[in-house]
């Protein structure tokens, strides 16, 4: 599951760690009502409800951004052995995406930057891989950048433990993806409106998003007359199009949470901007409109009875 797209003089392709990750719908919306949920598996096409075991599915996407002659990648997503016991979906992976990374013609020599939306396992966990023993750069000529208000908090929630549970595993996430970034490569710190690069009237830019973490960012590659966005966790499944109130489990604000999807998801649809997510189990760009009830709506998504 991937796709290569062009947005101005950006080429864009998706990279796809995992392309089928289910969870139980509770697990992955604890207020999810039963109403809610029985809507979404009506209308929602097969790749993202299995009607078997009532699972929500997901996937694990990251980006590769090739402009101007730089590459980018956003997003590493899972990595493979990361030790993740309280979070099990994320636990000791063995995936051939670094094959697939090098089948797009870029080696991860060839990668100038690397930008984490935010530091949950999932979206940092290739910036490291285990070399005998040892956690190692991914990328050792690229740049590394994180939020600032991110990096601090997983560094500050590290050097509180030791941690029990699901926090623990969020410590470890600092210790083998961040720590040996910060100790053995290039990386900088930035904020909203940094530009990681520009060419023929299309820009790259880090954009705040913050709810499902303190420091969440999306990056927004802009042109003339729209672009796209790499959305990371700001929106997780598709049954948030039809219930865009409906926060996720690992929010840590909700409230917060909910704004910046709405406000994404609008200026999506107002200014033309292409929404590249995370975690879709689609191998397309989504193109967001508003229906007559004020709910976002994508054709892609909807296929039983569409919306």
């Amino acid at each position: 599951m991937s796709f290569t797209i062009d947005v101005g003089s950006a080429r864009v392709t998706q990279l796809t760690e995992l392309a089928h990750w289910p969870f139980p719908p509770r697990e992955l919306f604890p207020h999810a009502g039963e109403a809610e949920i029985e809507d979404a598996s009506a209308r929602l096409t097969r790749e993202f409800f299995d009607a078997g075991s009532g699972d929500l599915v997901l996937a694990i996407h990251t980006y590769l951004v090739e402009i101007g002659g730089k590459a980018i990648v956003v997003d590493t997503g899972n990595g493979n052995s990361k030790h993740r016991p309280n979070l099990l979906p994320h636990h000791m992976f063995g995936t051939d995406y670094l094959s697939r990374f090098a089948a797009t013609g870029v080696s991860v020599d060839d990668v100038d930057l690397v930008v984490s939306t935010h530091l949950h396992p999932d979206h940092c966990g290739w910036n490291t891989a285990l070399d005998a023993e040892t956690w190692r750069p991914t990328f050792p000529r690229a740049t590394y950048v994180f939020d600032r208000t991110e990096l601090a908090a997983l560094e500050q929630l590290a050097a509180d433990g030791p941690h029990e549970g699901v926090v623990s595993d969020l410590a470890q996430t600092f210790e083998d993806s961040v720590r040996p970034v910060l100790d053995g490569a290039k990386w900088e710190a930035v904020g909203d409106g940094h530009v990681l690069a520009e060419s023929a009237g299309t820009s790259v830019v880090v954009r705040s998003a913050p709810g499902h973490t303190p420091g969440h960012i999306v990056i927004e590659i802009r042109t003339a007359d729209g672009g796209a966005v790499i959305s990371g966790d700001v929106i997780h499944h598709p049954i948030q199009f039809l219930y865009p109130d409906l926060s996720q489990g690992g929010d840590a604000d909700p409230e917060i949470a909910r704004v910046t999807r709405r406000e994404l998801l609008e200026r999506c649809a107002s200014e033309g901007l292409l929404l590249l997510p995370a975690h879709f189990s689609v191998d397309e760009p989504i193109t967001v409109r508003f229906d007559a009830d004020g709910l976002p709506t994508a054709s892609a998504l909807f296929g039983r009875a569409a919306s």
